[in-house]
């Protein structure tokens, strides 16, 4: 079995094969081109949920910051050192133990 073409018919025959490859690249192209569409515009939304994100995370800090100066500024006027509150305390009980003693010392000279 023998083909035989026509010079015509040849060229139409490969410009048809080509044309169809051509086509077959030009929509395998554009699918490539809206995948990589589609995945720049979930990174965009993405990025635009990490930004409003970070940006409550800032907000949250700053406040955090200034409820921390805050206490860092009442702080010493509550509280009271563990050495401070025992310093004072010893210093009462020297007190009261120096009254003690003044009182034994005057029932015993009232005593006769």
């Amino acid at each position: 079995m023998n083909i035989t073409l026509e010079l015509w018919q040849a060229i139409t025959l490969l410009l048809t094969i080509l044309g169809g490859f051509w086509t077959l690249a030009k929509i395998l192209a554009s699918q490539v081109s809206r995948s990589i569409t589609e995945k720049f515009q979930a990174v965009a939304a993405s990025q635009e949920i990490t930004a409003t994100t970070l940006e409550d995370h800032r907000a949250k800090l700053v406040e955090l910051e200034k409820d921390l100066l805050k206490l860092m500024g009442t702080l010493p006027l509550e509280y009271v050192r563990r050495e401070d509150f025992i310093r004072n305390q010893t210093t009462i009980e020297a007190k009261l133990d120096g009254v003690a003693h003044s009182l034994q010392q005057l029932a015993m000279q009232r005593k006769p």
